[in-house]
């Protein structure tokens, strides 16, 4: 315990020693008194208050803005600027108004005709005779 006074002891003189050092100067730094540390710290957080108050007014027109543009561009999209691009575009219009209807690419086939409905027994034979007929 000896040895943590004598280590503890140096350290207070050497903070006595600051301490005068700072009495020449003054322990608030740069300011005369404590009024004075404490109005500038005051005036500092109004600032930083104003400042951050008018960046979030930026930051949000600046979004309202970005939104806006970003309609704008939309619209621009839609309207080809050049000839070329006029041209382009209707031909493309053209091309999708004309396209072939879709055919089924698997090997099934769409029905061509619409069924017929088989009211009697006869009409069913004189059917069965006729496709056999055909496939022979």
């Amino acid at each position: 315990m000896e040895k943590e006074n004598k280590v503890q002891q140096p350290d207070a003189a050497q903070g006595a020693e600051a301490q005068k050092e700072e009495g020449a100067v003054g322990s608030f730094g740069k300011f005369k008194s404590a009024d004075a540390l404490l109005n500038a710290y005051n005036s500092l957080e109004a600032e930083f208050t104003r400042r951050s108050q008018r960046l979030r007014e930026l930051e949000g027109r600046l979004q309202d803005g970005n939104r806006m543009s970003s309609a704008a561009e939309g619209e621009s999209r839609q309207q080809p600027q050049s000839l070329d691009e006029q041209v382009g575009a209707a031909v493309e219009k053209y091309l999708a108004a004309r396209q072939a209807p879709y055919i089924m690419a698997d090997g099934g086939s769409p029905a061509s005709a619409p069924a017929q409905r088989i009211r009697s027994l006869e009409e069913a034979g004189r059917l069965a005779q006729e496709l056999f007929r055909k496939n022979v």
